[in-house]
């Protein structure tokens, strides 16, 4: 069977299981995990393979920072707004990218499956 990519199903099982992928719940593995990914994939010449993500960054910044504070990048506005908790910012990611993902997209997260399986 082919392997495909699936953003979705790749955010869908860091937010279940977010020490398997950053080693704990925190907003700053997870933004250095999706860059590292980003970086990967521009390496290997694959075409936006962050489109949730993209879209996710310039929605925030104009729906929900609309440049105020200063604030220029989705996951500082986050982890202050989360009191600098990196867990609780955590936590706040993914509620403000599921709100995206329905206001903007019209779908949510699916269920995190590993090797096709539901957890």
């Amino acid at each position: 069977m082919e392997n495909q990519w699936d953003e979705l199903m790749l955010f869908a099982q860091l937010k279940e299981r977010p020490g398997l992928y950053l080693g704990r719940k925190s907003l700053l593995s997870l933004r250095d995990h999706l860059f590292g990914m980003q970086h990967a994939f521009q390496l290997c010449l694959h075409a936006d393979p962050m489109e949730y993500l993209r879209g996710f960054s310039a929605w925030y910044r104009e729906t929900v920072i609309r440049e105020e504070n200063g604030y220029a990048c989705w996951w500082n506005h986050i982890l202050y707004t989360s009191a600098n908790c990196d867990g609780a910012a955590f936590d706040a990611f993914f509620s403000a990218f599921e709100r995206y993902l329905a206001e903007e997209r019209g779908i949510s997260l699916p269920a995190a499956q590993w090797d096709g399986e539901k957890l």
